[in-house]
């Protein structure tokens, strides 16, 4: 069964499918929305410069447990997905939608507790939560939230596509593990990523949500490049929560950092000339190398290649 087939089933084959079907305008010639291709981390406004949109939608059962996680916590969550996007495209977040469907199971002060943690988050980074929909029914609980962003005066959004041989490719932090409890506290690298457009003008950026070997290939797909990791770079970037997971899950750490998730840090590419004080000063922590070979390869301490998986979290299986 090939992408092609319709009946291929899967998030990114469908995102494939929308690609053709809702993008006609990049199809026929027209220039693209604020030349952000369709499927990046946010949408442009058309007529609109620097203008820039994104929604993200947390399911109960899917993203967060009721039973288990509070309310408050899963709001926070909710908003810090839609905020990361932004700082994945070095966007500065100015305010935010709220939709949810309520489970009839839930209490008022439940429903209360949702908002004010998605209201909380969005003060935090400057985001306040300015209308929405509320609806409810015997299922489990959706929370949607939509943010519309600015990028700085002068400064076009880093998109995933401008990935070229010779570049270095960092992170902004350890990953994997997430779901140990992290996933619920995101912390999205806005202030990061606009110091880095400001200052060291990266290639490429995404944020790493359904896992960084998949979004590190989303990439390397976009830019037409491939790139190899380094064995022991990896390592130094593995969380201790991946570390700690890794005793009862019988998988190396290394893996559950490359595919688990929901870390919410940045993979960031950059020329290689950019000022490594600077990169080490903004956080930046060293992963590899961009190479003109289609694909994502594994360097050994012995210097020999393994290719990486592509697979992490995906909807719709």
């Amino acid at each position: 069964m090939t992408p092609a087939d319709p009946q291929t089933k899967g998030e990114l084959a469908l995102i494939a499918r929308l690609r053709r079907e809702l993008a006609p305008a990049a199809e026929s010639g027209a220039p693209a929305a604020g030349d952000v291709p369709f499927g990046d981390d946010m949408a442009a406004v058309p007529g609109i410069p620097g203008l820039l949109w994104t929604v993200d939608m947390l399911m109960d059962g899917v993203d967060f447990e009721s039973g288990r996680h509070a309310w408050y916590d899963v709001g926070r969550k909710a908003m810090g997905a839609s905020l990361s996007d932004c700082a994945a495209m070095a966007a500065r977040p100015l305010a935010a939608l709220c939709a949810v469907a309520l489970s009839d199971a839930m209490t008022m002060e439940d429903a209360l507790d949702l908002h004010r943690g998605a209201r909380d988050c969005g003060v935090d980074f400057g985001c306040p939560i300015v209308g929405g929909d509320t609806n409810s029914w015997n299922e489990p609980t959706v929370v949607s939230i939509t943010v519309v962003a600015r990028t700085e005066e002068g400064r076009a959004p880093v998109l995933r596509s401008g990935a070229q041989p010779g570049d270095h490719v960092y992170l902004t932090g350890p990953v994997g593990g997430s779901r140990s409890g992290r996933h619920l506290h995101p912390q999205p690298r806005i202030e990061t990523a606009l110091a880095l457009n400001r200052e060291l003008t990266p290639h490429a950026m995404i944020d790493i949500s359904d896992g960084l070997a998949l979004d590190l290939w989303r990439v390397l797909e976009s830019s037409r490049c491939g790139a190899v990791i380094d064995e022991r770079q990896l390592a130094a970037l593995v969380h201790a929560d991946a570390v700690e997971l890794a005793k009862s899950s019988g998988r190396p750490a290394s893996e559950h950092g490359l595919y688990d998730g929901e870390d919410f840090e940045l993979i960031v590419v950059l020329p290689r000339e950019a000022d490594v004080h600077r990169c080490r000063s903004l956080g930046l922590l060293p992963l590899g190398e961009i190479v003109m070979d289609q694909g994502l390869w594994m360097q050994r301490p012995d210097g020999g290649r393994v290719p990486v998986e592509r697979r992490g979290w995906e909807h719709f299986r």
